[in-house]
């Protein structure tokens, strides 16, 4: 199965917004109980969230943004979450081993009737959170990919954000070096908050795409077709991958491991990326 290109945020709030975002093209819904949820409005917006799982789980992929932990809110937002049939929930502010393990902890408590696996995704967007991101990545089986969040994280640092992005390369990298190096899906990209900007959303998802992410958070359905358009190969890609494929293991029966297709060069390395992109292609 495909990883998912686009993450939509909608706010736990209202039941219209939740179902049109449902209704849209977007690979997974995020319903937001954190920033997008008043102090007094947590409690009404769990029965919102929880009606919503419940009416539409089973037609898209559907995560539940909790609170983060240093809030009395984020156990009852998990029990909500997972009671209802969530996918997986999105772990805000995440900045350590410890605080994500007693997150998956929780979650096999709560989960202990689920028919499918719970994915929990740490959304990073704090200094102490990239510093830590590989401890946070291995600090259990749950983790099924991190994601970033840059206005936080732009908060947090006490930086200016830039259309080139030079201030996040760090911190972005950091992320997509952690994912790989503890063995879990390619991370997820910060939002890009210019909803009439759409070439600046282009320029910024082909950025998050050249460093390794696979998929980027967005807030508005407007900006699902740039996404997707980004995150899937183009069909000069497809017809490349497979043009390499073909041609590699034509030469490798016959003991060749280094070969030329369409000018361009190609041996184990190559071959095995033109796989890769065949594979998420065509599953």
């Amino acid at each position: 199965m495909n990883l998912a290109r686009s993450y939509l945020f909608v706010p736990g709030t209202n039941m219209d917004i939740i179902k049109k975002a449902v209704l849209s093209n977007a690979d997974s819904v995020i319903l937001d109980l954190e920033d997008a949820v008043a102090l007094s409005e947590k409690e009404s917006a769990r029965e919102i969230v929880k009606e919503s799982l419940i009416r539409f789980g089973n037609e898209k992929e559907m995560i539940v943004r909790i609170n983060d932990l240093d809030t009395p809110f984020w156990e009852m937002d998990l029990k909500c979450a997972l009671s209802s049939g969530a996918s997986g929930v999105m772990v805000p502010k995440s900045e350590s081993f410890h605080g994500i393990r007693s997150v998956c902890n929780k979650v096999r408590e709560f989960s202990s009737n689920h028919s499918r696996p719970i994915q929990v995704i740490p959304l990073i967007e704090t200094a102490k959170g990239i510093q830590f991101a590989h401890s946070i990545a291995t600090s259990d089986k749950l983790i099924a990919r991190m994601a970033f969040g840059s206005i936080d994280f732009s908060l947090d640092i006490d930086c200016e954000l830039t259309p080139n992005g030079l201030e996040l390369l760090f911190a972005r990298s950091q992320i997509v070096i952690a994912s790989r190096a503890a063995g879990i899906g390619s991370p997820i990209d910060t939002v890009y908050p210019e909803l009439n900007n759409e070439t600046g959303l282009e320029n910024d998802a082909k950025l998050a795409k050249q460093l390794g992410f696979k998929g980027k958070l967005i807030i508005h359905p407007k900006q699902i077709q740039a996404v997707h358009q980004t995150f899937s190969p183009s069909k000069t890609e497809i017809d490349q991958a497979t043009a390499i494929v073909k041609a590699f293991e034509e030469a490798e029966n016959n003991g060749i491991a280094s070969i030329e297709v369409n000018d361009q060069f190609v041996d184990y390395p190559v071959y095995k990326k033109a796989k890769s992109i065949l594979f998420h292609t065509n599953s």
